[in-house]
């Protein structure tokens, strides 16, 4: 099966910015956001991401996230269909954090598993991204669907995703990664490093002061070189996302971005908060 007929696809916790999903001819599906009984699409354009973390800090009650429903992904998936393609390649977020995998599961079902392919792609933010970009770029290329495959596991395993905690409180109210809370547990004033690892957030370093923090993700970020691609990652802190590339500014490639998150993700880590996604240059070989 050549490429020209197969189309990539992933959720919008791949924080693809949309002029580039666009380029690549990515298709998005959103997640969605719970405020207030009300269930808004997080696809860049319905729910304000610089509005929403601003009153983030002040809502009285926590929004939930929710995956798309089965329905929406047979729909998304008959529209790709409909629009010429023969087979879909389809990138999510981890089975362990969500149920958007099982939900796009049940969606493929309904338009033929035959014509889908689900990849759990076991990271989050640009970690799903760069999947996504590389397959994208496979497929314009008329590349069949098993070199496709291959490189989205290259790309995987030449992947990483760090990032600063500013506070665990949004993490301890969501109580998505209640492993990640005990880990750390009560300690005050700790900036945890975390990471995404097979799929789950673990936490690899505790500092004690946001520029000892700093040292060690750049650090982190500097063990992966060289870098073929780099995303700086931010909730609410863009400011500290561009110093933080400038720190870094003599490992990054050209073409970095600096991306804010999305809600989805952003509302278990709470604003502040400054990672990045690394893309080692020897996926390829």
């Amino acid at each position: 099966m050549t490429s020209d007929r197969i189309r990539i696809a992933a959720d919008s916790v791949c924080d693809l910015p949309a002029d580039l999903a666009k380029a690549l001819n990515v298709q998005i599906i959103p997640t969605y956001v719970n405020i207030d009984g009300k269930s808004i699409p997080d696809d860049g354009k319905s729910l304000n991401r610089e509005r929403f973390f601003r009153e983030l800090p002040s809502m009285r009650s926590l929004p939930t996230t929710a995956a798309p429903s089965p329905g929406d992904a047979e729909a998304f998936y008959r529209e790709i269909l409909d629009d010429g393609a023969a087979h879909i390649v389809s990138i999510h977020v981890p089975e362990k954090l969500s149920g958007a995998l099982n939900a796009m599961r049940l969606g493929a079902e309904a338009v033929g598993e035959d014509k889908v392919t689900l990849v759990d792609s076991l990271q989050l933010t640009f970690g799903i991204g760069f999947q996504a970009w590389a397959a994208a770029e496979l497929a314009a290329k008329g590349a069949p669907l098993e070199a496709i495959l291959d490189a989205i596991e290259r790309v995987r395993l030449h992947t990483r995703v760090y990032a600063i905690i500013d506070t665990m409180v949004y993490l301890r109210r969501s109580g998505r990664v209640n492993a990640l809370v005990a880990s750390v547990g009560s300690l005050l004033k700790i900036k945890p490093i975390v990471s995404v690892s097979d799929g789950e957030v673990v936490s690899i370093a505790r500092l004690r002061t946001w520029s000892r923090a700093e040292r060690r993700l750049a650090s982190l970020t500097n063990d992966q070189t060289p870098l073929e691609r780099l995303a700086v990652l931010h909730i609410a802190n863009r400011r500290g996302a561009e110093s933080f590339l400038e720190r870094i500014r003599d490992l990054a490639p050209s073409d970095t971005l600096v991306v804010e998150t999305t809600p989805t993700l952003g509302t278990h880590i709470g604003p502040g908060s400054i990672g990045v996604a690394t893309l080692n240059a020897n996926w390829r070989r």
